[in-house]
């Protein structure tokens, strides 16, 4: 049987360096992106949480915006701040 002949040099040790390096950047990079997009999932969720709060509070706001404003409720208060349909004359219509 043949021996094998020995290497002049010892490999190179740094070709394993670099792809261990660039091994954990890619991993670092994805787990950044990961908890990235985690955070935006949360974030969005608060925001759809606070836009149901907002529309709810403006179909309030409008349901309040109309009671105040109905006739019915006018009529009631206008003998109480003195207040009558104006009379013959007093509106002027510009054309």
């Amino acid at each position: 049987m043949k021996r094998r002949p020995r290497p002049i040099k010892p490999p190179s040790k740094v070709v394993p360096a670099v792809l261990s390096v660039l091994i954990a950047i890619v991993g670092f990079a994805t787990l950044m992106v990961r908890l990235e997009a985690l955070r935006e999932g949360y974030r969005i969720s608060a925001l759809r949480v606070e836009n149901a709060q907002l529309e709810n509070d403006n179909r309030t706001l409008w349901l309040s915006e109309a009671q105040l404003s109905s006739h019915e409720r006018l009529r009631e208060l206008a003998p109480k701040y003195n207040l009558a349909p104006p009379t013959r004359g007093q509106v002027v219509m510009i054309p």
